[in-house]
């Protein structure tokens, strides 16, 4: 259902941004979701496609599997680090394409809630 809503909207909806990648927002009653999906896959994508990223994605997923007691080292930061340094971890934003995400982002912070100043104390 979620992926049918997901279609809609994108039928109805143009990308904010659209180079290097479409980047989609949708309004929520207290600020947007940003739809990094096409980045996701291209990530996912990558990873499947080389196989020295694939083999350090399944080290990854191994360690996490073994079960064992928090000593304060935790290897997988290390081979998350390097799956991110490979595919990259960042999406690029640059000239028009920033001034719209940044309109966007400013039309999606909620109002100010009104605030009603305190009664005055009794005698003051």
């Amino acid at each position: 259902m979620n992926r049918i809503r997901l279609a809609i909207h994108r039928l109805f909806c143009r990308p904010v941004i659209t180079d290097p990648m479409p980047i989609y927002t949708r309004r929520l009653p207290d600020g947007l979701l940003l739809d990094f999906e096409d980045y996701f896959t291209y990530v996912v994508t990558t990873i499947a496609d080389d196989e020295e990223l694939l083999a350090l994605f399944l080290e990854l997923a191994a360690d996490r599997a073994t079960a064992r007691e928090h000593d304060g080292w935790e290897p997988e930061k290390l081979l998350m680090e390097q799956l991110a340094e490979r595919v990259g971890h960042e999406v690029p934003f640059r000239g028009k394409a920033l001034a719209a995400l940044a309109a966007r982002l400013a039309a999606g912070v909620p109002a100010p809630a009104v605030v009603i100043p305190a009664q005055r104390q009794a005698g003051a």
